[in-house]
């Protein structure tokens, strides 16, 4: 006779609940401070969120006690009658801790409106305890708070571990229809959004970051269900291919004892985990090289000709040969010098570039990274007054010196207008460290200067600050300064002569190449022609090295995860001892026998390393796509850059593959030395 089944119609529904309603305080927890900043001063939204978190409440409570008394009226030792009990006291306990951190957490908002700035939870805890109830002890608040969210966050892993050992209890045939209605409902679903919703957010726009994650989510989903539906399909498939195929597969799905099967599911999930957590990783490492690249190739050109310790004279000519050569679409000359750039307020030394304003941006990105001014004040510096003077915020002092030089600039005739004070572009580091905005006057002091009673004496040249740029690079920003080539010929002294060429090329991967060509074809003894990756050689290696280092590193992981194979399939050998006998007392040999465990070990392998590359890719996508904040004051960059790499998602995979092909080995061997004899002599 049957025990009776303790898990009815309301245990099931307090599973749901209990699952939703732990989803539910993450998303209410995650979206706290936009909340309460949208609720400020508006009552009615109050009493809308009491009245939906208490209903909440008591309802997971009344669940809970109608679950709880219908399992102790259950006979002891019936199947499920525990699981049942802590259910219902887990999602009973959650409810009343829910309502306590939630209810401290409303008050706290409600009464700290007006004490506090922003919707964090150390603010309005501290608005709640310091200002709100000055005269009161409130000190016991927070404590309450952390104490409720860690039982909290303790009682959320019961119910959603007893939830999902619960749903074995109920009677197979209605699983497979609940299974059957869910997926019709998720196929449409996956219809819907891809239809509907975008698969990128639009920058700035929270309802479209929403719509994107709704849709990364459900497609998610989708394809782990797909995944797991084609599992029996593909396995009977495989089977027909033959004889020990056949073995292997009907292996794998036949019933296990129950520390085998976890055993199992235990090394299929440690594949996917190292994997995962390896293709990651290494993706993050990639998006940093593709990020620096894009940096350095911004702020830099692709090649650049010189001359070791010396400047070019006569270099018109051969920039003219440079542009006409095959495959550049840009070249500007640049003449360059360390300076040193003082303010009124600090100095700092940096790199002096002078460039020609009407052909650098072929070359580099400099106009496009400027965030304050423009790049054609190096060309007319009278033109700066004209903006700073109503677009950049200053004090008292600095405004009336601007608006004098801006009154007796207007006043002056157009060729004593060349004279003006020239224009310089430094970087955002460097305008902070020096406190300057667009329209602030610096000195540059340069080390080429005329020779005096004392020795030489240094040069000093007034400059007008022409622009701000953020390159993403703190090295550039807070080094390098641009001046027009012009000014920088004769503030340094180099009159006719350049430091070198900047090239840009079609293609960013030929440009050694094309280095090597316009070496032969210049022609000129003395001259350097440097790619870029050359001058970056050492850079790019140590990255390369590094992302090699963290390869080897978390390939250990996957070496772990066979370890967990190898123990599978050894167990594994153990139970089927029997099997292998009759297999070898039918004729099949012990090479054959190795084979079967191998593709045993290959099956295991290639689904925990395409479980673990498709959670990899999941978890890449949405982080390339939606974006891991990062605070760019400390990391110098505003999102975590990602770069999914095809080749590395092949190469991990497999390496998952052949590390769990390796762990097969020795089981295998194992189970050709069974003797058919030893195997059954007992039956």
């Amino acid at each position: 006779m049957n025990q009776p089944r303790p898990l009815g119609f309301w245990t099931a529904v307090l599973c749901g609940f209990g699952i939703l309603h732990v989803a539910a305080v993450l998303v209410f927890g995650a979206t706290s401070t936009q909340w309460f900043q949208a609720s400020i001063g508006d009552d009615l939204l109050w009493v809308r969120l009491a009245i939906a978190w208490t209903t909440m409440q008591l309802t997971l409570a009344l669940l809970s006690l109608a679950v709880l008394q219908r399992a102790a009226r259950l006979p002891r030792g019936a199947r499920g009658r525990a699981r049942t009990v802590g259910l219902a006291i887990s999602t009973g306990l959650h409810a009343v801790i829910t309502t306590a951190s939630v209810g401290v957490l409303l008050w706290a908002a409600r009464v700290s409106v007006g004490h506090v700035l922003g919707g964090t939870v150390a603010s309005l805890l501290f608005g709640l305890t310091h200002l709100a109830y000055s005269d009161v002890d409130l000190s016991w608040v927070p404590t309450l708070y952390h104490t409720a969210t860690t039982l909290q966050g303790v009682t959320a892993a019961l119910i959603v571990s007893l939830s999902m050992s619960c749903w074995f209890l109920v009677p197979a045939e209605r699983r497979e229809r609940f299974w059957w209605g869910f997926d019709a409902a998720l196929v449409l679903a996956f219809l819907a959004v891809s239809v509907l919703f975008p698969l990128s957010p639009a920058d700035g726009n929270d309802g479209s970051l929403v719509r994107a994650v709704v849709r990364v989510s459900v497609t998610t989903v989708f394809g782990i269900r797909l995944s797991l539906r084609v599992v029996g399909p593909l396995l009977s498939a495989f089977e027909r291919i033959g004889f020990r195929s056949m073995v292997a597969a009907r292996h794998l799905r036949a019933k296990k004892t129950g520390f085998l099967a976890a055993s199992g599911t235990l090394s299929i999930l440690a594949v996917a985990v190292s994997s995962c957590m390896l293709i990651s990783v290494l993706s993050v490492m990639g998006g940093f090289r593709a990020d620096l690249k894009k940096k350095i190739l911004g702020n830099h050109a692709h090649i650049v000709v010189d001359q070791a310790f010396q400047e070019l004279d006569d270099w018109q000519p051969l920039l003219q040969r440079t542009r006409e050569t095959e495959g550049v679409v840009g070249a500007t000359p640049f003449l360059q010098v360390e300076v040193m750039v003082s303010s009124l307020s600090n100095r700092a030394g940096a790199i002096l570039r002078g460039i020609d304003p009407d052909t650098v941006s072929e070359v580099t990105d400099l106009a496009h990274n400027l965030t304050h001014g423009k790049l054609e004040y190096l060309q007319y510096p009278e033109r700066i007054l004209d903006s700073s003077i109503s677009t950049t915020p200053a004090g008292p002092i600095d405004a009336m010196i601007r608006g004098a030089e801006h009154t007796a600039a207007k006043g002056l005739p157009g060729e004593a207008k060349e004279d003006a004070m020239p224009g310089l572009i430094v970087g955002q580091e460097l305008a902070r460290a020096l406190r300057l905005v667009v329209g602030d006057r610096v000195t540059v002091v340069s080390p080429r200067g005329d020779l005096g009673p004392t020795g030489l004496i240094p040069k000093t040249r007034p400059f007008r600050i022409a622009g701000i740029f953020y390159s993403g690079m703190y090295e550039y920003d807070m080094k390098h300064a641009y001046i027009d080539l012009g000014v920088a010929q004769s503030f340094l002294r180099a009159e006719g002569r350049i430091s070198g060429i900047e090239i840009k090329v079609e293609d960013v991967e030929r440009a050694p190449a094309l280095a090597a060509t316009l070496a032969s074809t210049i022609g000129q003894d003395g001259l350097r022609v440097r790619d870029w990756k050359m001058m970056n050689q050492q850079l790019f290696g140590a990255l390369a090295l590094e992302k090699l280092a963290m390869f080897i590193t978390l390939g250990i992981a996957i070496l772990i995860a066979g370890f967990s194979v190898f123990g599978t399939l050894t167990l594994l050998v153990q139970e089927k001892r029997r099997e292998v006998g009759i297999l070898k007392a039918m004729g099949t040999s012990a090479r054959g026998v190795i084979r079967i465990f191998v593709i045993e070990g290959l099956l295991i392998g290639a689904a925990g390393g395409l479980m673990g590359l498709g959670l990899g890719f999941v978890l890449t996508f949405a982080a390339e796509h939606f974006g891991i904040r990062m605070n760019p004051e400390v990391y110098y960059i505003d999102k975590l850059p990602v770069h999914l790499d095809p080749t590395e998602f092949a190469l991990v995979g497999a390496a998952t593959v052949v590390v769990c092909l390796a762990a097969t080995l020795f089981p295998a061997y194992q189970a050709s030395r069974v003797r058919p004899v030893d195997a059954l002599r007992y039956d």
